[in-house]
């Protein structure tokens, strides 16, 4: 079966059983799959507990992700947190989490006949990531199903699903403001930053441009010294002396400073 007929097979699937409605969140299914996430993510993310991972997968486990692909067997999965695992230095702090987003997991029970055998489980997590200052910042928001099923009495893992992965946007709307051209000649010029290399910013229709190797995003004013990205909860700040000589650029994410470009003199 090819993977797009399995993936529109699930998909099928999750309409089918949705008829019948999910569970009550006080009940026993969803409080014992909400507690199997809880434990899968965790061994996962925060304690490299690959054992644990290992008892919630069946052995012929699937994984499609609309990133990274599809990974065919339970071992094909679990090598590389495997290796990762043993490279990782205890003493170090955790790269990565994973966060379920409030009131997004439910859970649909798969009966044949009176038999309850399996359930699918559906929710919403976002991630974040150390930057190179070792603070948190904000990752990818993506979907997930997982389809377990009951195995000699115990719930495991038979597929998953992992998909709609993008960049989280603004929680609230940044109110763009007027910036004149004179404000904005000030910034015009180029910075280097220790994350990014070289960045040139330039005006751009009463917005800013900034151009890096890596990347290129419009800067809309949110007030005469301060910027932001509409994709993605991101501002950019620029600080200038007592004279109004513009020194470098903050970039701050979750209301902290990521990085900072100089400017470059002319």
């Amino acid at each position: 079966m090819s993977n797009f007929r399995y993936i529109f097979g699930i998909f099928t699937l999750i309409l089918a059983v949705s008829v019948h409605g999910q569970v009550a969140k006080d009940s026993e299914l969803y409080k014992v799959l909400k507690s199997k996430d809880s434990l899968l993510f965790d061994a996962a993310f925060n304690r490299c507990d690959v054992d644990t991972m290992e008892s919630l997968f069946t052995e012929d486990f699937e994984f499609y992700h609309d990133k990274g692909g599809f990974t065919d067997g339970r071992e094909a999965f679990l090598q590389p947190t495997r290796e990762n695992c043993e490279k990782k230095d205890p003493e170090a702090p955790q790269y990565s989490k994973r966060i379920l987003m409030d009131g997004s997991l439910e859970v649909y029970p798969l009966y044949k006949g009176e038999e309850l055998y399996g359930a699918i489980q559906h929710g919403v997590h976002r991630f974040e990531f150390l930057n190179n200052r070792n603070e948190y910042q904000k990752g990818d928001i993506a979907k997930f199903t997982h389809v377990w099923v009951l195995k000699d009495g115990e719930w495991k893992i038979k597929r998953e699903l992992s998909y709609n992965h993008h960049l989280m946007k603004n929680s609230e709307p940044i109110k763009e403001v007027s910036v004149s051209q004179q404000i904005l000649d000030k910034y015009e010029g180029s910075y280097t930053s220790p994350q990014v290399g070289s960045v040139q910013i330039r005006k751009d229709a009463g917005n800013l441009l900034l151009s890096s190797e890596k990347m290129q995003a419009t800067l809309y004013p949110q007030s005469e010294n301060t910027f932001f990205m509409k994709e993605r909860d991101v501002r950019f700040k620029f600080i200038q002396t007592g004279e109004g000589e513009i020194t470098k650029m903050q970039i701050i994410e979750n209301n902290a400073v990521v990085d900072e470009a100089k400017k470059e003199k002319l």
